[in-house]
């Protein structure tokens, strides 16, 4: 009972950063035990986590003594979870952080995680709980500890929409929201989600999509206005540009689905996972 009280108010005195910090940061993730042998596996499912949850640039152990060395193991050892020792790990090998996973066992098996800035060689935050000694942290409690461990704005992640019609001065709107007469800038829109694009200029036939952006990753959109009244080749029509389309995204790849008044002249789209 008192350990669960302890963690209790180590829960309630985590802090968070005062400056929102970049969300594509470098971040090492390194294991600490203190002689327990439970919870194994436990840092590469916290990397998974923060991988899947957030943009951060996320090295696992593994990774990290690739850069740093063989020695890596023995140097967390001499740390003993001290914040000043564990950031000239981070800093070594390049990182903005380090989250820190400690394993110990008092009667329960005590998990704790400790965000260290590697500049200020502090702790930014921390949390920590007790789990039965056969027991493994589900995916959700994994994702509710990160949510209390980092910042709400390391869990936004994106994408990138690059527009390109074959008129300049046309209308573009992404979700109803006016982006601007093309050529415009690439887009940073909020990922994974859908957004409906519009691209109308007096004299043509609207442009009307649907693109399902993929988080991290980019996708091109080609629109191709067509003059009102204009002919319409045979490889014009929407069935044929539909069998044409092809976006490469890895296993998180978006799709693009289009809905035309009238055909459209080319759709050539290209995506790319990073």
């Amino acid at each position: 009972m008192r350990i669960r009280a302890a963690l209790a108010l180590v829960a309630a005195l985590t802090t968070a950063a005062v400056a929102d910090p970049n969300p594509k940061r470098k971040v090492v993730v390194l294991e600490y035990r203190s002689g327990s042998s439970a919870l194994a596996g436990i840092a590469g499912r916290v990397v998974s986590a923060m991988s899947k949850e957030t943009s951060l640039a996320v090295l696992g152990p593994d990774q990290t003594r690739a850069v740093y060395g063989d020695h890596l193991e023995q140097v967390i050892v001499k740390c003993a979870g001290e914040a000043e020792c564990v950031a000239r790990i981070g800093q070594k090998v390049g990182a903005a952080e380090v989250v820190l996973v400690g394993v110990s066992e008092l009667g329960d098996v005590i998990l704790t995680m400790q965000r260290i800035d590697v500049s200020a060689h502090t702790v930014s935050a921390r949390v920590a709980d007790s789990l039965p000694t056969s027991a493994q942290p589900s995916e959700d409690q994994l994702a509710q500890y990160l949510s209390r461990l980092l910042p709400p704005g390391d869990f936004v992640r994106f994408g990138v929409l690059d527009i390109i019609a074959s008129e300049a001065g046309a209308a573009v709107t992404v979700n109803k929201e006016p982006r601007g007469m093309t050529p415009i800038p690439k887009l940073k829109l909020s990922a994974p989600a859908t957004y409906q694009i519009h691209v109308e200029k007096s004299g043509f036939v609207p442009f009307t999509g649907q693109v399902s952006l993929p988080a991290d990753g980019e996708i091109t959109l080609r629109a191709n206005l067509q003059r009102t009244g204009g002919h319409v080749a045979w490889y014009q029509h929407w069935y044929v540009i539909a069998a044409a389309v092809v976006i490469a995204g890895g296993v998180a790849g978006g799709a693009i689905y289009y809905e035309r008044a009238a055909p459209l002249t080319e759709v050539p789209v290209s995506g790319s996972q990073h």
